[in-house]
């Protein structure tokens, strides 16, 4: 399906006076043909204006060009640029509507109105299921979990028992959920096992990555909190708490009873050392060590964490490093001598 124009300007409010024109598609600056729409957001990339192909750009209000390219002036170019894209590619159901014969259900568990549940998905005793729910196939729901509604989990995942999601959970391929926590008390030269019988408390609005695992509490709860965004391949250990609307990449690890604050922004690769509380709205950049707490607004990176302008002028000065090492031993001859000579 195709749109002019002037009706993806409606569509998102942007400003535009110029001559009406078919778009068929959205697609990035850099590879956008004359009959698609595209959109510039982040200043890095304003400079591709003059070589695009596209039909139109949406961008920012105050975006100037001298070249004559029709222009969608937006308040927020991504977000409206979120509007064109579902238009063009409406988001496809994840499951088919009904359970497959092949899903094995327990009879004590209860499955809410309009379910979508596939082939080989278990679900076990005692277990709720909300409404509008899309269960791909390979999952596995352990005994007495509780499922919000409108949630979506994807094929291959594990969520063990008594654990808990609200609604409008996402659930990428082969998470799990309530996993054992790493609990090992020493006895002499080996190690006994400590149950681990919490559970993990998935709030609302929440996203889980791919391949992430999410730890069971030892006692209580290991809780994801409304809004926050999980990225692929986490380890959230035993009795974590991560804070509302906080964002977490790829391959970041959180050890055990670390408590997370809301709107937090967390990079890559980042390790977390246990028992340690992060504030609300910090910034940890990609592979920092984070080994103590760290207060509100904190904008930290390296190994160890330190704040960002601190750590960068380390950076810059381990480049001159060489050049002062020569330096020193410059000095040292000079000294030696001056001390020869008296």
């Amino acid at each position: 399906m195709g749109y002019s124009i002037k009706e993806i300007a409606a569509m998102i409010g942007a400003e535009y006076d110029g001559a009406d024109v078919d778009i068929s598609d959205i697609a990035k600056i850099d590879g956008a043909s004359g009959k698609e729409i595209t959109f510039l957001h982040n200043p890095k990339y304003f400079h591709l204006i003059d070589s695009t192909k596209a039909a139109a750009v949406i961008v920012p209000e105050d975006f100037k060009t001298e070249r004559d390219i029709p222009l969608l002036m937006a308040k927020n170019p991504y977000q409206a640029f979120l509007k064109v894209l579902i238009a063009f590619h409406p988001v496809i159901p994840a499951a088919e509507k009904g359970v497959s014969r092949l899903a094995d259900i327990s009879a004590t568990a209860k499955i809410g109105n309009d379910p979508a549940v596939s082939a080989f998905v278990s679900i076990g005793a005692g277990s709720v299921i909300g409404d509008n729910v899309q269960i791909q196939p390979n999952v596995t729901i352990g005994q007495n979990v509780k499922i919000g509604n409108n949630v979506i989990i994807y094929s291959n995942v594990s969520i063990r028992g008594n654990c808990v999601l609200g609604n409008n959970v996402i659930v990428q391929n082969g998470a799990v959920i309530g996993s054992d926590g790493f609990g090992f008390a020493p006895n002499q030269s080996a190690y006994d096992k400590i149950p681990q019988v919490g559970n993990v408390i998935i709030e609302d609005d929440v996203e889980i990555g791919a391949n992430t695992c999410i730890d069971r509490a030892t006692l209580g709860s290991t809780v994801i909190r409304k809004g926050a965004k999980l990225d692929n391949l986490l380890q959230v250990a035993h009795n974590v708490e991560i804070g509302g609307n906080t964002v977490i990449a790829a391959q970041t690890g959180i050890s055990g009873s670390t408590k997370i604050g809301p709107h937090c922004m967390i990079g890559g690769q980042v390790g977390f050392a246990g028992h340690i509380a992060i504030g609300a709205g910090v910034m940890i950049g990609a592979q920092a060590g984070i080994a103590g707490n760290l207060k509100d607004g904190s904008v930290v990176t390296g190994t160890p964490s330190r704040e960002l302008a601190k750590q960068r002028k380390i950076d810059a000065s381990l480049g001159r490093l060489p050049d002062l090492i020569y330096k020193v031993k410059d000095i040292e001859k000079a000294v030696k001598i001056l001390e020869d000579k008296e």
